[in-house]
């Protein structure tokens, strides 16, 4: 993960820039007009964005091949054509069409489904390991005949490859994907309990700690139609108190469970610029706090990584749901109204509650009041992550 930390920087910081400040809907945008000082905006955005799907926008092959490579290293071998050969396995399992189009599903290949891709690249990695030849050097007279003499578990890492994508592609055939789909909508879109949201959202965060961000973008909409009822009240009403539906998942999760990214990331930084004793930490948590404070974390749990990381997993999953818990005795209690206003994309997490409420600068202090009890949970295990690191040192000498 951490070899793929340059290209999740990168794509994180365009990611943000488009979002936050090239776009008419951004933060950026509307607070200074965008249109109206930089009418080349649009240009600039798209090719910002083409910066960033080169690096996010395709980084579960990045990482295919890198866990390929690295675990060829591991069983101590080595080839020449292991990371291309499961390239081409990830590219064979998820190349398929968008239905009634020519166009090609991309979504397959972005940083949500990246930690398949270090699956597919260490069973790919470990059948070459396996069953073919270590070459520790080809000269280029030798390049086809390293290739044939692994040709057995290229064609089979191919052939399995194939199989998955079949199975895939009568999944699809099939619409079992929209069934489901369909179903999870069905129950979605009743009227949510509180119970339910704080569960989607521990779903969500302990997803994301796995490596798959998905659900994420599943959380974000499931209660559109409470939204719309807080909204409409809001706007006939011409006040937030009082709506109907005052504990939305969209609004605590958004608004207080997500400071900085799932996982509430910022307060992760904060506390590793802070306590961190490692110079490589510190490090990526500068580098990568200026996304993060616009809610894009991506570069940190790459880097860091908390991905994985047993050492993060309870405070990455726990402190979303104190956030909620928080943010929730502080609407009963009315200190301020609850969250329903809509807010431009790529908005500054801790700017959230503000402008969701209205603009109450209660809201704001109290935002800041749960990033920094956020931080002091993440500061008992920046500092176990420091022994552990310590005693790894002392073990390799």
């Amino acid at each position: 993960m951490v070899s793929i930390f340059p290209f999740a920087l990168i794509g994180t910081y365009c990611w943000a820039l488009v979002n936050s400040f090239l776009s008419t809907n951004s933060f950026f945008g509307r607070l200074t007009n965008i249109a109206k000082w930089f009418p080349a905006h649009n240009f600039a955005g798209a090719i910002v964005n083409d910066i960033s799907l080169a690096t996010t926008g395709v980084l579960a092959l990045y990482a295919a091949f890198i866990s390929a490579e690295l675990t060829m290293r591991h069983y101590g071998k080595n080839s020449s054509i292991v990371g291309i050969a499961s390239v081409a396995s990830y590219i064979l399992i998820f190349i398929h069409t968008i239905r009634n189009t020519q166009q090609y599903e991309m979504n397959y290949y972005n940083a949500t489904w990246f930690i398949v891709g270090i699956v597919v690249g260490y069973f790919v990695g470990w059948i070459f390991a396996k069953l073919g030849h270590n070459i520790p050097e080809v000269k280029d007279r030798d390049l086809v005949k390293t290739i044939i003499i692994n040709i057995k578990p290229l064609l089979i890492v191919l052939a399995g490859a194939l199989i998955i994508h079949l199975g895939f592609a009568t999944y699809r055939q099939y619409q079992m994907d929209r069934i489901i789909a369909q179903s999870v909508s069905t129950v979605a879109n009743q009227h949510s309990s509180y119970g339910l949201s704080i569960l989607i959202s521990l779903i969500t965060t302990f997803t994301m700690w796995l490596g798959y961000a998905g659900t994420l973008n599943f959380s974000s909409n499931i209660f559109g139609n409470e939204s719309i009822a807080n909204l409409s009240y809001a706007l006939s009403h011409k006040t937030p108190w009082n709506i109907p539906y005052p504990y939305t998942l969209q609004a605590l999760f958004n608004g207080f469970g997500g400071i900085g990214g799932v996982g509430a990331t910022l307060a992760l930084v904060i506390a590793l610029i802070l306590f961190s004793n490692k110079r490589q930490k510190r490090e990526i948590a500068v580098t990568s706090a200026a996304p993060v404070f616009f809610n894009v974390n991506l570069a940190p749990v790459v880097g860091i990584p908390t991905i994985l990381n047993p050492i993060y997993v309870i405070p990455f999953v726990l402190s979303p749901i104190v956030n909620m818990l928080l943010g929730s005795v502080a609407i009963l209690l009315k200190m301020f109204p609850p969250l329903v206003y809509p807010v431009p994309d790529g908005i500054p997490g801790i700017l959230g509650p503000l402008m969701e409420t209205g603009g109450n600068i209660v809201a704001l202090i109290y935002t800041i009041f749960i990033l920094i009890v956020d931080v002091m949970i993440y500061i008992p295990f920046v500092k176990l992550d420091n022994k552990v690191a310590k005693k790894y040192e002392e073990s390799l000498k």
